[in-house]
C-alpha cells in the first residue's frame, strides 16, 4: 500500500506533550514502496525411488523454493500428508494415484489457500489403458507479504511424444496435445484472478520444440505469440548448463507475462537444481512482486 500524504506539523502553540501523544497514536510514515518475492519450484521425483531417496529429493527442493509443483508422487500421498503437516506446508494431492501424482505444496508461512481444483484431461492411450490418465491440478493462494493472489497450475505430460521437437503419431501424443491446450485455457481463465504460474514435466525439449515449432506443442501453444501470454524460464533466461532430464530441458516454470504497464509480478531468474536421486533435475525460479 502506498501512502501519499504527509503529516503536517501544527502551529507553534500546540503543547509539546499533546504533540507527542498524537504522534504516538498515529501510524508511522512507511518507507517508499518496495518489492517482495518468493521462489517457485518444480521436480519430477521418480516413483521408483526408495523412501529414503524420495525424502532426500523432497527435502532438497523444499529447501530451495516456497511454492512447488511435484510430479510422479501419487504413490507417496500418505507420506506427503504427514510431511506437509509436520513441516508447515500446504498440500494439494487430490484423488487416487494418477490424479494425486501432480501435487502442489506451499509454505504456510508465506501463503494462504483460497481455492483449488483438478481437471481430468484424457486417458493417455484410451480408456483404462496405460500409461495412465492425465490431470491438470491447480491451487489459488494469497501471498501474505503482498496480499496478491497467485494461481499455481501443475501438470505432467506423458513421455515419448516427440522426436527432436517433431510429434510422434501416437494416441499418447494426442492426449498430450489436449493437455497443453487445456493448460493454456486454464491459465487464460485464471489470469484475471491473479498471477498465474504453470509448472511441470512436459516431456518436450525446449530448444528442439522452438526449432521445429510444431503447432500443438508448448512453444507454439504457450510462447510463440504476442503478450499477454505464458513465458517460460528457458525463454526468458536461456538454457543453463545441464538439462533437466539428461541433456533435455523438459521441466518448465512459466508465468503469465503481461504488457509492462500491467505487470505486477515478474520472474527475475532461475536455477537448475542438481544432485537429485530422481532421473530429473529440479527448476527453481525467483519471482518479485510489486507492493
Amino acid at each position: 500500500m502506498r501512502y501519499t500524504g504527509a503529516w503536517l506539523v501544527r502551529g507553534a502553540g500546540v503543547l509539546a506533550g499533546a504533540v507527542a501523544l498524537v504522534a504516538g497514536l498515529l501510524p508511522a510514515v512507511p518507507a517508499a514502496a518496495a518489492n517482495v518475492g518468493f521462489k517457485a519450484g518444480t521436480l519430477n521425483i521418480y516413483n521408483g525411488l526408495t523412501q529414503a531417496q524420495f525424502t532426500q529429493d523432497l527435502n532438497l527442493i523444499a529447501g530451495k523454493a516456497d511454492l512447488i509443483g511435484l510430479n510422479e508422487v501419487g504413490n507417496r500421498k500418505d507420506f506427503l500428508q504427514g510431511w506437509a503437516a509436520d513441516n508447515g506446508w500446504w498440500l494439494y494431492s487430490p484423488g487416487s494415484v494418477n490424479q494425486a501424482g501432480e501435487a502442489l505444496i506451499a509454505k504456510k508461512s508465506m501463503f494462504d489457500v483460497l481455492d483449488k481444483g483438478s481437471i481430468f484431461i484424457c486417458d493417455t492411450n484410451g480408456a483404462g489403458e496405460v500409461p495412465p490418465a492425465r490431470y491438470n491440478n491447480w491451487v489459488k493462494y494469497r501471498h501474505k507479504a503482498s496480499g496478491r493472489s497467485v494461481i499455481h497450475i501443475n501438470a505432467h505430460a506423458v513421455a515419448g511424444i516427440d522426436d527432436n521437437g517433431r510429434p510422434e503419431d501416437l494416441p499418447r501424443t494426442d492426449c498430450a496435445e489436449k493437455q497443453f491446450q487445456a493448460l493454456k485455457n486454464l491459465a487464460t481463465q485464471k489470469k484475471d484472478e491473479g498471477q498465474v504460474i504453470v509448472s511441470g514435466d512436459l516431456n518436450v525439449d525446449f530448444s528442439a520444440d522452438r526449432a521445429y515449432g510444431y503447432a500443438k506443442f508448448p512453444w507454439k501453444v504457450f510462447e510463440a505469440n504476442e503478450l499477454p501470454n505464458l513465458r517460460s524460464n528457458f525463454n526468458l533466461y536461456g538454457e543453463k548448463g545441464t538439462g533437466t532430464h539428461g541433456n533435455r530441458h523438459i521441466d518448465y516454470i512459466y508465468f503469465w507475462k503481461r504488457l509492462p504497464d500491467y505487470q505486477l509480478m515478474w520472474m527475475t531468474g532461475y536455477d537448475i537444481v542438481t544432485g537429485t536421486n530422481s532421473d530429473h533435475n529440479g527448476v527453481v525460479a525467483t519471482f518479485s512482486i510489486e507492493l
